[in-house]
């Protein structure tokens, strides 16, 4: 495929940020956990229903709550849902009905009102781990999750939300991390590699938790191996609700030229994000540095100016062209309702990124030259409020971030992007 066009520049675009604190509870404390609170870069960790907005904060890394925001810097928090191995998803309907989808395998899924008075739980199916879900236009949902295969499922809310169809795509190897997308009857899925090599030839690496017992802080040695993250792939259904679903896979990146098992280097990839535009085409945004190390995670030991950020863009299971966005290795995509592709970019170790950018432009191939947005520190993932998960288009960008990790990733901040007064 052809990847070395790079994407046109114009004019910067004016705008102005404005940042707020919603808490500072999520998992830096590492009651039993691993203090990942921003874990799950797939997930939807923020939506907007008209003027309501609404966050997901995984507390301690055992139990979610989510937030309402009251005003400029009022947020109010949800009773807690039950304590969850990895992070959810949180999704809105048409009527404004705030969804969570969360649990072992994506095997729970609490439904609260817009003023998150209490809600009720249902436990009907589970797909599987590295999960991510959906809200469809009209009010089913999509989850999908690796990792030995992609297990899936559609809810009705017609029937209090059971299973409308479910089934599994079984890998070659695991994979997960699973963005997804319903569209319609169509569904769309792109997720990456997710496996661990043992060997004594490689490196382990440590990490800090609390004794259950004790209460003190401890280190952990890991075995020795590496995770070896060189494909993304995505896939698409064109009928999820039909008595065989025909599912079809396609590799969006590869670097697997870059390995060598005998010593563990290679370089990386990775998927970023998902969307379907207003007029039905798949864009999909991902990441490459072909820099080859022997680290644990390739990322680790790369030097983050050889990352190099791709946006792609075709039709519901492409054929997609792409584009080069810059040295960038993370990406956001939303859409507003003139149309216009928005895109937040970042610089930095993943985890601790020092640097967020904006830009906006066409949908396809021309876009704005990237400005510095100032944040409040090095943070983890951002997220945004998106279709894909109910949330409503405006003419402005809900974000959504974490301190650093394992340096205030107990921080959970909001961040308003519009266009500047007058710009």
């Amino acid at each position: 495929m052809e990847r070395n066009t790079i994407v046109e520049y114009g004019p910067a675009a004016a705008v102005e940020f404005a940042v707020e604190r919603i808490t500072t509870t999520a998992g830096h404390m590492l009651r039993g956990g691993s203090g990942a609170s921003c874990w799950g870069y797939n997930q939807s960790n923020i939506v907007r229903y008209g003027a309501e907005l609404y966050a997901l904060s995984w507390r301690d890394d055992l139990s979610l709550r989510v937030y309402r925001r009251l005003g400029p810097g009022e947020w109010a928090e949800s009773s807690p849902l039950p304590p969850v191995p990895q992070n959810g998803n949180v999704l809105v309907d048409g009527a404004g009905q705030v969804h969570v989808v969360s649990g072992a395998n994506a095997s729970w899924h609490a439904v609260f009102d817009a003023q998150l008075r209490g809600y009720k739980m249902r436990e009907y199916v589970a797909a599987d781990s590295r999960f991510g879900a959906a809200m469809g236009m009209d009010g089913r949902i999509f989850a999908a999750g690796g990792l030995e295969r992609m297990a899936w499922y559609v809810l009705n809310p017609e029937q209090d939300y059971r299973p409308l169809a479910s089934g599994a795509v079984p890998h070659e190897r695991q994979r997960g991390y699973n963005f997804t997308v319903l569209h319609d009857r169509a569904a769309h899925v792109f997720c990456s590699d997710d496996y661990f090599v043992r060997g004594e030839q490689y490196p382990n690496d440590w990490f800090k938790r609390p004794n259950p017992e004790t209460g003190q802080v401890e280190r952990v040695e890991t075995p020795r191996g590496i995770y070896p993250v060189i494909k993304s792939y995505y896939y698409y259904c064109a009928d999820v609700l039909a008595s065989s679903p025909d599912w079809r896979m396609q590799v969006i990146s590869d670097v697997t030229d870059t390995f060598t098992p005998a010593d563990g280097a290679r370089g990386t990839t990775e998927q970023q994000d998902l969307l379907i535009d207003d007029q039905g085409q798949v864009h999909i945004i991902y990441f490459e540095n072909r820099q080859r190390v022997t680290t644990v995670w390739a990322a680790m030991g790369q030097d983050h100016a050889n990352s190099r950020l791709y946006h792609a863009m075709g039709p519901p299971g492409g054929p997609f062209a792409h584009r080069y966005l810059g040295s960038y290795n993370s990406g956001r995509l939303c859409q507003s309702p003139d149309g216009q592709m928005h895109f937040l970019l970042t610089k930095g170790r993943r985890g601790a990124a020092e640097e967020l950018h904006y830009a906006v432009g066409e949908p396809w191939g021309r876009i704005s030259k990237p400005v510095p947005l100032a944040m409040p520190g090095r943070f983890w993932h951002v997220f945004v409020s998106t279709r894909r998960a109910g949330g409503t288009p405006t003419s402005f960008i809900d974000c959504y971030w974490t301190g650093a990790y394992e340096n205030k990733s107990n921080e959970v901040w909001y961040g308003r992007l519009s266009p500047a007064v007058g710009g």
